[in-house]
């Protein structure tokens, strides 16, 4: 046997091709098409331009259009496309080899002509811009002019434009122009022109140019007369090419000529019609090729009563002589390979359809121990109309017509109303002659022992049997599918190595494995078979599934109704993870209540729970223990309260709270894990590498006091701690007081308040504050802290007059600042109460900072809340690094999704 071995990449093809100018025309129409439909523009204006906008996944597509009652009159596409990538999600990585020869490429572009679409592979992003008209394009008049980009590995951009035309409605033409002072043979399109034009009934002719090639075709028509002549020009040599079908004559030429030689001449004469075809006789000579010497050949096709016969001479020796017999179901034919160099011989073929019976004979010649090779098929369906709806199928391999193979198939397919059904009765694998099965391994480029453990079960065999059967219920269903089963079992030398079963009519649905081979491979232990339960449970809303497998007895449930969700993996009847969460909701014109308490409980030998402390201290937990209150108590005095906690083994690690349900209004946030966060993501030296990372408090703290105009503010922050406050002097005056100092003192009229502070070390703290109005219910803060001559600006705005209808900014930008270095910080936050049943709250931003060496790209916010009528869905994504992040939420239907790791 030979293999042959070729490079995807057509870097070891040495033999200089000359591409054929009809394959270079059709890939240059079918990359036209795929431009129009798919490709990107060079210069993309603002979405607010354009008709219609993509920009995803690193496509950007926008259309502009003339007029958009009638998109075809006109317009202009803008697109740009990272070819690229696309090929690499397709092909995937290089190889080694391939990669080694990528510098050297352009050098060896001067051994082999490299296609369009290897060209395309290499280019990085490809950029078009396409201005068309199409009106009367049903008359056959447009005109589209695209100026394309091709943005090559080195960043060398390829220019130039495509414009094709329609002209009167009898005429086409289509020109490539490079704007590059000199095409190199990576570009993509190289300059040529094509025209074509027809007269009708008459004449159609075709015209392409490129540089030192000229293809011309013409189709003639005279009378009952077809000619098509070709003219192709390449450098110094021409070649021509006609064909003439003479309708009336029955007769077909063909021939070729080379500089003015003929080559080749074939004359083709028919006895007959196609509804009684009697003889078809060739005569002429072929010209050389790779595989044989010129010479004179004759063929011929003649019909003998209910006899086909079919010869073929070539070079004065017998090729191909055969005889069907169409009454007595009978094929004999055999094939002279002796005028090829290499594969000489002859093939023997007989087929006699009353006995079922096929045979081949491949001869001795064409493999390497010179011994000859045959199939021998015995066909038995149940039904001869339908030869694939059943039957017994027998297969022996034979050499030197001794039989070493033997291969049966005995199988049934029933199809009605109510069921589609295959079932193998039997399919039989035997080794009759175990030396004749090595011999011809050896002769194949893998042996018989990688063939068996990489492609059988259960390595080689001398005999085996396999048995099956696949239902579909065409009329019964399950919750989501029609029922159906799947079963087959393998059996070696008398014994089951394999089975598999997939039922799912019953309830529970069952699945099962036995691969013991396998099996006790893969887990270290005795093991012949892994079972596997699905009882899935539907009462109204309520939902229920329980997966219950053999392996160490594993149970995984999941329950879901209206105020209740949990998860819960036991092994050994031990609970190994335990999540719930109780929820409630109360909404109706006069308050609004939500209650959630989610709880995980992880055992201590579970998998996660050992890999989550591997990774780190912070989230190594034995039990989690949320808690979330959020209540509008009284929503026509605007009245919150709301009161987020989570608890890791009894130690408090998020505490959030938000009340103005009495006074004084408080707000309160502390976790002991946010000063550690960024210290980490700030990088560490190797100093503090050694360390052990401490938890440390992040406590803010703010009071307000509405009747006596007192505001409280008191910080813990990496163990410094402060305190805040503005007490009122009567009127609109007021004292700030820093720890217990007076620092300043400011009227409300003025809306501003300015005063200066000594730290600790020396440095002067200058600190300004302004508002925009007097009302607490609506306003703007900015607070500006000029620490080390690098101004610290913090302003707030926010609109709660009507708690149904509230926004809130916020915007931080910092210089120099300790730990957080240059930063920014924006939030917009905005919500809507529409009514007690439906609600919705936005917000996004954007966060930066240059101490974080793993964010080289700020991070983006951009999330959603919408409640409507116990319908939750929530939308939390990120982006950042060129990569986004999604938290998804569904309550109808039920979805949960952290992409891109999973999604439920």
């Amino acid at each position: 046997a030979v293999v042959s071995t070729q490079s995807t990449g057509g870097l070891v093809r040495f033999t200089p091709l000359k591409p054929h100018p009809a394959m270079d025309f059709k890939a240059l129409v079918c990359l036209l098409v795929f431009y129009v439909a798919q490709s990107n523009g060079a210069a993309l204006p603002t979405g607010q331009e354009l008709d219609y906008h993509f920009n995803q996944l690193g496509v950007n597509f926008g259309i502009k259009l003339d007029d958009k009652a009638v998109p075809l009159k006109g317009g202009k596409i803008y697109a740009e496309f990272p070819v690229h990538t696309i090929f690499r999600l397709i092909e995937g990585e290089p190889t080694l080899f391939k990669k080694m020869f990528i510098p050297f490429k352009e050098e060896l572009y001067m051994f082999y002509n490299p296609g369009m679409l290897e060209r395309l592979r290499d280019v990085l992003t490809v950029k078009a811009v396409i201005t068309y008209k199409g009106e009367h394009y049903k008359s056959g008049i447009f005109d589209t002019k695209i100026e394309y980009t091709f943005v090559h590995p080195d960043y060398t951009e390829e220019t130039g434009t495509i414009h094709a035309e329609g002209k009167t409605g009898t005429a086409v033409a289509l020109d490539i122009v490079s704007k590059n002072a000199e095409v190199l043979p990576k570009f993509v399109l190289h300059p040529f022109h094509i025209e074509a034009s027809f007269k009708p009934n008459t004449e159609f002719k075709v015209v392409y140019t490129a540089s030192h090639t000229t293809f011309d075709m013409t189709l003639f028509k005279e009378g009952q007369a077809f000619k098509l002549h070709t003219i192709h020009k390449h450098l110094e040599h021409e070649q021509t090419y006609d064909v003439e079908i003479n309708v009336a004559g029955k007769k077909i030429i063909f021939a070729h000529k080379e500089d003015g030689t003929e080559m080749t001449h074939l004359e083709f004469l028919i006895q007959g019609n196609i509804m009684n075809l009697k003889m078809v006789q060739m005569k002429g000579k072929l010209q050389a090729t790779r595989w044989f010497e010129a010479g004179p050949v004759e063929s011929t096709f003649m019909v003998k009563g209910n006899d086909y016969e079919f010869n073929v001479v070539f070079n004065n020796k017998e090729i191909m002589k055969s005889k069907m017999n169409v009454q007595d179901h009978m094929l004999k034919a055999k094939m002279n390979f002796d005028f090829l160099a290499e594969y000489k011989g002859t093939v023997y073929m007989d087929y006699d359809r009353a006995a079922h019976l096929f045979e081949i004979k491949f001869p001795k010649e064409w493999f390497a121990d010179k011994k000859t090779f045959g199939i021998t098929f015995n066909m038995k369906p149940i039904t001869v109309d339908h030869p694939f709806f059943g039957g017994v199928y027998i297969a022996t391999v034979l050499r030197e017509d001794v039989p070493f193979f033997r291969f049966d198939l005995d199988y049934n397919f029933i199809m009605d109303a109510a069921k589609y059904e295959l079932v193998f009765n039997h399919v039989h694998v035997e080794t009759l002659n175990a030396e004749l099965v090595d011999t011809f391994f050896y002769m194949l480029p893998i042996t018989k022992y990688n063939f068996c453990h990489k492609y059988l079960i259960n390595g080689c065999f001398g005999k085996g049997e396999f048995q099956g059967k696949i239902f579909f219920d065409r009329v019964n269903k399950n919750n989501f599918f029609n029922k159906f089963t799947i079963t087959g079992k393998v059996i070696k030398m008398e014994a089951e190595v394999f089975e598999v079963v997939i039922d799912t009519v019953p309830t529970p649905y069952h699945f099962s494995v036995f691969y013991p081979r396998v099996f006790q491979r893969m887990f270290n232990k005795p093991m012949e078979r892994i079972t596997l339960d699905v009882h899935h449970v539907i009462a109204g809303e309520d939902r229920a599934l329980t997966l219950t497998t053999n392996y160490e007895e594993m149970v995984a449930k999941f329950e879901r109704n209206s105020h209740h969700m949990s998860a819960q993996i036991t092994k050994h009847g031990v609970t190994f993870v335990d999540f719930t969460q109780e929820y409630k909701l109360v909404a109706n014109a006069n308050k609004f209540f939500l209650t959630m308490k989610p709880t995980l409980h992880f055992h201590d030998d579970s998998y996660i729970h050992k890999e989550l402390c591997h990774f780190s201290s912070y989230t190594c937990f034995t039990e989690l223990v949320g808690d979330v209150h959020v209540g509008v108590v009284a929503k026509s005095k605007n009245k919150v309260d709301m009161k987020i906690t989570v608890h890791k083994d009894t130690e408090e690690i998020y505490h959030l709270e938000a009340t103005n349900k009495q006074a004084p209004y408080k707000f309160v946030f502390k976790s002991p894990y946010v000063v550690p966060f960024f210290k980490y993501m700030r990088g560490q030296t190797w100093f503090t590498w050694m360390m052990p990372v401490v938890k440390s408090p992040f406590d803010v703290a703010v009071e307000f006091h509405p009747v006596e105009k007192k505001l409280m503010l008191n910080t813990n922050i990496d163990t410094h701690e402060n305190m805040i406050q503005v007490v009122p002097l009567g009127g609109d005056k007021f004292n700030v007081e820093f720890n217990h100092e007076v620092v300043a003192e400011f009227v409300t009229a003025d809306k501003k308040v300015e005063f200066l502070r000594t730290l600790k070390d020396g440095t002067t703290l200058k600190t300004i504050v302004t508002w925009t109005g007097e009302d607490l219910f609506e306003n703007t803060a900015t607070a500006t802290v000029m620490y080390k001559d690098a101004p610290q600006v913090a302003t707030i705005g926010w609109n709660v007059r009507d708690l149904a209808h509230g926004s809130v900014l916020v915007d931080l930008v910092g210089k120099k600042v300790p730990m957080f270095g240059d930063f920014e910080f924006h939030r917009n936050i905005k919500w809507n109460v529409i009514n007690a049943h439906e609600f919705e709250m936005a917000w996004d931003g954007k966060t930066a900072t240059n101490m974080m060496k793993a964010l080289a790209t700020p991070i983006l916010t951009d999330s959603k809340i919408i409640f409507n009528n116990m319908d939750v869905q929530v939308k939390i994504q990120k982006k950042f690094n060129s990569k986004t992040f999604t938290m998804m939420f569904n309550a109808k239907p039920f979805k949960f999704a952290l992409l891109p790791f999973f999604e439920i």
